[in-house]
């Protein structure tokens, strides 16, 4: 969405969103409207913990993490497992507390606006003291609230891709809030309306593949920007199979015969654009 819409359209929405709970009378600046986004997730999910700062803040309170662990569905082991893990690691601790803020900074070095944008939609990162995978997730039940795992042989570059894949999730989520995506959400998991998705290559809900695509091309952009197709990916796929697999995906999509009932014409306005993007995309520049 960042690379899709820029940075201005993204912290309109943001604004647009927030706008009960912007202060009168004060300046519209950063930390403002930072605040009042807050207040805008507080009264959206008031059991999702609130966060100190009006920027990005990394998790190392054990309760909370532990909290939103279960909020996000991942203390699926056993209790004594948990407990042991627990007592035997912290959630975050000193060396991922250094690589989370190595990847914020290195985002600013990247992209300034993009730095910006994700230290505005992103009010927290927590992670957990053991994980059956590596990766990264956002919930619809704590929008603005992102988990991390990662492996001690991932590079920045690859912490970056999974801050870039979660903003797109949670993006496309506000965007979704301010306009109208899918006008009979109820109808999406019908298996006639199932599509095939982007990353995972397989046949999903129709809100699940249109996010695949998003972060998929999102991710494509990012290395078309920064850091470049060539290097040796550990999170997401390679380059060129993820640029066939999200246009299969987006044609899946968009051939659907009740795509007009079940995609709003804002929706239907994103994807297309998208799929200009991924046209747009070198293919000899992809590598294998």
């Amino acid at each position: 969405m960042y690379f899709l819409e820029g940075a201005a359209i993204n912290l309109q929405t943001i604004m647009v969103l927030a706008q009960a709970h912007l202060p009168e009378g004060e300046p519209l600046t950063e930390s403002t409207v930072a605040r009042a986004y807050r207040g805008y997730l507080a009264d959206l999910q008031p059991g999702v913990p609130s966060t100190p700062t009006a920027e990005t803040f990394l998790v190392r309170d054990e309760p909370q993490a532990q909290f939103l662990a279960d909020l996000f569905g991942l203390q699926g082991s056993p209790a004594e497992t948990r407990q042991k893990a627990v007592m035997e690691k912290p959630s975050m601790d000193d060396r991922k507390v250094a690589f989370f803020e190595e990847g914020l900074k290195r985002l600013a070095q990247y992209d300034p606006e993009l730095s910006a944008l994700f230290q505005m939609a992103v009010k927290s990162i927590f992670s957990t003291p053991v994980s059956p995978i590596a990766g990264s997730m956002t919930v619809r039940a704590a929008l603005g609230v992102m988990w991390v795992y990662p492996l001690a042989t991932w590079a920045t570059d690859d912490l970056i891709e999974a801050y870039v894949h979660e903003l797109t999730h949670t993006l496309v989520m506000l965007d979704e809030r301010r306009f109208t995506h899918y006008p009979h959400y109820d109808e999406l998991d019908r298996e006639e309306n199932l599509v095939n998705s982007a990353i995972r290559n397989e046949k999903r809900s129709l809100f699940a593949s249109v996010h695949s695509v998003f972060v998929a091309s999102e991710l494509l952009q990012l290395r078309e920007s920064h850091h470049g197709h060539g290097m040796e990916f550990r999170i997401h796929p390679p380059s060129r199979g993820m640029r066939e697999k999200s246009l299969i995906a987006l044609e899946s999509v968009l051939a659907l015969p009740n795509i007009e009932r079940l995609a709003s014409p804002r929706l239907r306005e994103l994807l297309e654009k998208t799929g200009k993007q991924l046209d747009a995309i070198r293919p000899g520049a992809l590598g294998s």
